[in-house]
């Protein structure tokens, strides 16, 4: 669930961060895009600057109460795994561990822009938001509206020399993301990095 692409593109933005400023990922499910986000700090230094994610562990046609599909597994018991498996896996692989907020974007934006304090679901202490952002990985609802708003909240707080890598945004991916990625491509308080196949942008 992690294309070779989205390494390649993060691992340049990661090496070429500005010199303030969290990263924070929208959308993190059982964690692999945030150990990756957590080996390229590492890897380039950063191991001191922050990293904040956002997930509500609700999922597209989640049913709770219901089977998953044609299964016998319930729709509560597969999310309280994706969950747990999350909190495992970056436990055990990130070192620091990131911040999690149990939340949807729009709320995770509304508690940044207010810098409020709110409960980190890994280490269960608390954990101040809000500030320059540097880097985003946007993995969230890939609908039109939803990534729009993504991308504008993330742009509110964006340094100039920033990130955003949009996950599931390539060309003929089918989702709405790809239809945002293409109009931010054409404005000129952003460039286009990369395609590879997914769409990361730089903050001019």
């Amino acid at each position: 669930m992690l294309g070779d692409g989205n390494l390649v593109a993060s691992a340049w933005a990661m090496e070429r961060l500005p010199a303030e400023g969290d990263i924070i990922e929208i959308g993190s499910f059982c964690g692999l895009s945030t150990i990756m986000l957590s080996h390229l700090r590492g890897r380039f230094g950063e191991s001191g600057r922050r990293i904040i994610t956002a997930d509500k562990w609700e999922f597209e046609g989640q049913e709770l109460g219901k089977n998953l599909g044609s299964s016998q597994v319930k729709h509560d018991t597969y999310r309280e795994f994706v969950r747990e498996s999350y909190l495992r896996n970056v436990r055990t692989f990130c070192h620091p561990p990131p911040a999690t907020v149990e939340a949807f974007s729009d709320e995770f934006f509304s508690f940044w822009s207010e810098a409020e304090t709110k409960v980190d679901v890994v280490s269960g202490e608390p954990i101040q938001l809000g500030g320059p952002i540097a880097f985003a990985y946007i993995d969230g609802n890939h609908t039109y509206d939803f990534a729009k708003r993504d991308f504008e909240n993330t742009d509110r707080h964006l340094v100039s020399g920033g990130w955003i890598m949009f996950d599931d945004s390539a060309d003929g991916s089918g989702w709405e993301v790809n239809q945002l990625v293409k109009e931010i491509a054409k404005r000129n308080d952003y460039e286009l990095v990369a395609q590879a196949p997914n769409y990361l942008f730089r903050k001019v």
